[in-house]
């Protein structure tokens, strides 16, 4: 499979603070793939995108965008010349623009490219609108037809979902995949929400501190996660002894458990209830569809997934 973003020994230090937001950081994307930067707020995300975009510069490494170097240590590119487009969080369009000229705006496209992207966007018929006019799905739509018809080799988006409220999300998420691979474009999605994450990848790297913790798909970290920080990170977890932990939905109530417990809370969350309960002291938190459950119950429980187990925090 062609590679068609390569990153080698890429660093980058703040020196105010005397801050790594990356650590001699090596991955590449595939061509055609999702790849998705998972972190929290601080983590260096962003910044990995910028230098990629060419909006930052590295203090050393090598960015190979397609076969072809466009940073290192006897090349820096301009931003225009590296073949990426990037989607920004606020999508940046331009009021005064109607949504034909927001599309096109900066790029040589022709008619005929206008029309493809507003037909594969859905905005056909609403060219001649204004940004103030359209709904936020459709801005979205919008900034994508605008990185999309440069036909970049990577697009880059920047958080755009981070400042949706949860249904709108939802659906711009769904959106938003469907016209990615639709088009066949090879993207780099930065966030710090799991689900967006987790919904959109191909692959992920949870990043920490400037450091890649862990590459792979969305299923593999979780179920097979590097360390307890990306452990955690990915989901809620219960500590059973000195390194042994479980996730919530592998403890099963059950009338036939090996362990009795306890019910200290319940919580119920639509499609299951978080329940802790109590055992020899310790307090587990299980996921649970039963109906029938109260506080200060008696119940019985086990274990019916894989205990993951880590030596260091």
């Amino acid at each position: 499979m062609k590679k068609i973003v390569d990153i080698k020994n890429l660093r980058k230090v703040f020196c105010k603070g005397n801050i790594c937001v990356a650590n001699d950081i090596n991955l590449f994307i595939n061509e055609g793939e999702i790849f998705t930067i998972l972190g929290k707020s601080g983590s260096g995300k962003t910044t990995f995108l910028r230098m990629i975009a060419g909006l930052e510069t590295p203090d050393k490494g090598q960015i190979i965008i397609d076969e072809k170097e466009v940073f290192s240590k006897q090349t820096n590119l301009q931003p225009k010349n590296r073949g990426v487009a990037v989607v920004f969080q606020n999508y940046a369009l331009l009021p005064h623009l109607s949504i034909a000229s927001n599309i096109t705006f900066g790029s040589d496209a022709s008619k005929a490219d206008l029309e493809e992207v507003l037909e594969k966007t859905k905005l056909k018929g609403q060219e001649n609108k204004f940004p103030h006019e359209l709904s936020g799905g459709q801005q979205q739509r919008v900034a994508l037809a605008r990185a999309i018809i440069t036909k970049p080799k990577i697009l880059l988006l920047d958080e755009p979902l981070s400042n949706i409220d949860t249904e709108l999300r939802a659906h711009l998420r769904v959106e938003l995949k469907e016209m990615i691979k639709l088009f066949g474009i090879t993207a780099l999605f930065i966030t710090h929400d799991k689900e967006d994450a987790f919904y959109l990848s191909d692959r992920i790297a949870i990043i920490s501190g400037g450091d890649i913790l862990q590459v792979g798909t969305a299923k593999d970290i979780y179920h097979h996660p590097a360390d307890l920080y990306c452990a955690n990170f990915l989901g809620k977890m219960t500590k059973i002894s000195e390194n042994s932990y479980i996730r919530p939905e592998h403890i099963q109530i059950c009338e036939n458990g090996k362990y009795e417990a306890i019910i200290k809370n319940i919580v119920f969350y639509g499609s299951f209830y978080e329940v802790l309960i109590l055992s020899n002291n310790q307090e587990l938190l299980v996921h649970s569809f039963n109906d029938n459950l109260q506080v200060n119950q008696t119940i019985k429980y086990d274990f019916d997934g894989e205990i993951l187990n880590f030596s260091i925090y």
